[in-house]
């Protein structure tokens, strides 16, 4: 009995065994619907077939992220170093932001030192490589820098490195070197760092002046800097004196844009205060070794106590809006200086929110000229016309044709003076511009800069100019055109390129009438 059913057992077994060897060898029928497909090699897989999708189901993400170097002072006046992410808000138009990005105190920077050898800062110099290499030697574990200069050429003497010894190396082969890019510099700098990750700055020592950029302008410059999440630390040189003493011997005053006359150096002084102000920072002033000391010390403790924090904006900004950010900390009493807002530019780039005036600010009248209109029709403004705060930064190809008041500007210096705003436009062949009268170093200056490629023809009177505080300075304004040819053209002016002076004259119709000879008689060249 037992043998039997030990057979009927692995019977059974067998036929089991069979039927699931049958089951593995069958291939299945296709279906009339579908057709198998062969085998695949696995390395050559094709691509997946796109799906059409109902737009409606599609949640599109552009936005980008905003960032903001971050300093926390205390009542005492000193800063704060132990805050964490938790300690902070964000707030953009009002509405709390989350912090996606957090870097604290004690993490590396990188600092490019970019270092003025034209001839206006050589006298300046020794101090500046005595500067940059102080800055060296207080450089913590960790942190590395890059060392170049400008002149008339701008090189690179030192890529980032950590290695100090290299550095004071790059610092002693620093020699003067012709005319000034500062702009030019600033622009390549900024490029460099962009590059680099972490905490990065910048540390211009300069007076500022820019005499012969060729890729970067004053306007374009500081939008670059606006658009970099670097810190920037100008350490302003005052060579003004070293270059009235050495022009004092010549009979007229230098010319606009040789790098030597008073507009160039407020420009230059504009440009170094907007550098700082991009990124919160402040511009530091060295007119002895005792400043620079302090300038050196204080640039090196505000790194080591810098925050960086970033967000991405809950709402996408669309190209051309302003936002206004604000950083605050949970602990009462800490004031904290950080990017007060941005605007997206045609890029996509996070940049510098703008200084302008809307056409239809509030404005007054002043007794010297017609009432601004308070409003315009934008469309028949023409392309970038616009009011900005007065200012030596209009940019190069524009004319301040009307000068008015907004509540938008801090008011003049000027005594007496209602105007603070300057309406700007492209200037047609022949133009007449006002004067823009400024007070720099106590000393009225006419502040508004020729567009480039002109030359004054005379000086006037004009109703939608203010008047100088002087009355005995002569007109408000310039009558200012193209040359085409021979022209005569007043003194204190570049020649523009491709023309050359042949002859000296006097003209009535030009400023410092007591000179025997203030205009030139200028002639293409062929």
């Amino acid at each position: 009995m037992r043998s039997v059913l030990t057979v009927l057992l692995v019977a059974t077994l067998q036929l089991i065994f069979w039927a699931q060897f049958a089951s593995m060898q069958t291939v299945p029928s296709a279906s009339p619907q579908t057709t198998p497909s062969p085998p695949q090699d696995p390395q050559k897989q094709p691509a997946p077939v796109e799906e059409d999708i109902d737009p409606a189901d599609v949640v599109r993400v552009k936005t980008t992220l905003v960032n903001s170097p971050v300093l926390v002072i205390g009542r005492d006046g000193k800063y704060v170093p132990s805050l964490r992410r938790e300690d902070f808000q964000i707030f953009e138009d009002g509405i709390k932001q989350d912090v996606a990005y957090f870097a604290p105190v004690n993490k590396p920077f990188t600092v490019a030192l970019v270092i003025d050898t034209s001839r206006s800062a050589k006298f300046k110099l020794q101090d500046i490589q005595s500067a940059a290499a102080s800055f060296v030697a207080q450089m913590r574990p960790g942190d590395q820098a890059l060392v170049i200069t400008f002149g008339s050429d701008i090189r690179v003497l030192s890529e980032p490195t950590t290695d100090r010894e290299a550095l004071r190396r790059a610092l002693s082969a620093v020699r003067p070197g012709g005319g000034s890019r500062v702009y030019d510099a600033v622009d390549l700098t900024v490029q460099r760092l962009a590059a680099i990750e972490g905490r990065k700055a910048l540390l211009l020592l300069s007076d500022g002046v820019d005499t012969g950029s060729t890729v970067a302008t004053f306007e374009s410059s500081i939008r670059r800097v606006g658009t970099s999440d670097a810190l920037f630390y100008p350490v302003q040189f005052h060579t003004f004196g070293d270059m009235q003493e050495k022009t004092s011997r010549q009979r007229r005053p230098a010319p606009e844009g040789s790098g030597f006359s008073k507009a160039d150096y407020l420009r230059a002084d504009s440009y170094l205060h907007q550098l700082a102000e991009s990124t919160g920072t402040a511009l530091y002033p060295a007119h002895d070794s005792s400043d620079l000391d302090r300038a050196v010390a204080g640039i090196v403790e505000e790194l080591h106590n810098e925050y960086s924090l970033g967000y991405y904006p809950r709402s996408p900004a669309v190209q051309g809006q302003v936002r206004r950010v604000e950083i605050k900390v949970n602990q009462t009493q800490l004031v904290v200086r950080a990017r007060t807002g941005y605007v997206i530019d045609q890029t996509g780039a996070v940049g510098p929110a703008p200084k302008t005036v809307e056409p239809d600010a509030p404005s007054v009248s002043h007794a010297a000229f017609t009432p601004v209109p308070r409003s315009f029709d934008r469309a028949t403004l023409p392309v970038g016309a616009r009011w900005v705060c007065e200012g030596p930064t209009v940019p190069g190809d524009f004319a301040v044709v009307k000068e008015g008041y907004s509540f938008h500007c801090p008011p003049s210096p000027r005594v007496n003076d209602d105007t603070n705003a300057w309406f700007i436009r492209k200037p047609g062949p022949l133009e007449t511009m006002c004067k823009g009268f400024m007070v720099w170093r106590g000393d009225e200056i006419a502040g508004a800069p020729l567009p480039t490629g002109y030359v004054v023809l005379n000086e006037l009177e004009s109703p939608t100019c203010a008047k100088s505080s002087d009355p005995e300075s002569g007109g408000n304004a310039w009558a200012i055109k193209v040359p085409s040819g021979r022209e005569t053209i007043c003194k204190g002016f570049l020649i523009p390129r491709g023309f050359a002076a042949i002859g000296e004259k006097y003209s009535a119709a030009c400023p410092t009438k007591l000179i025997h000879r203030n205009a030139w008689v200028i002639e293409r060249k062929l």
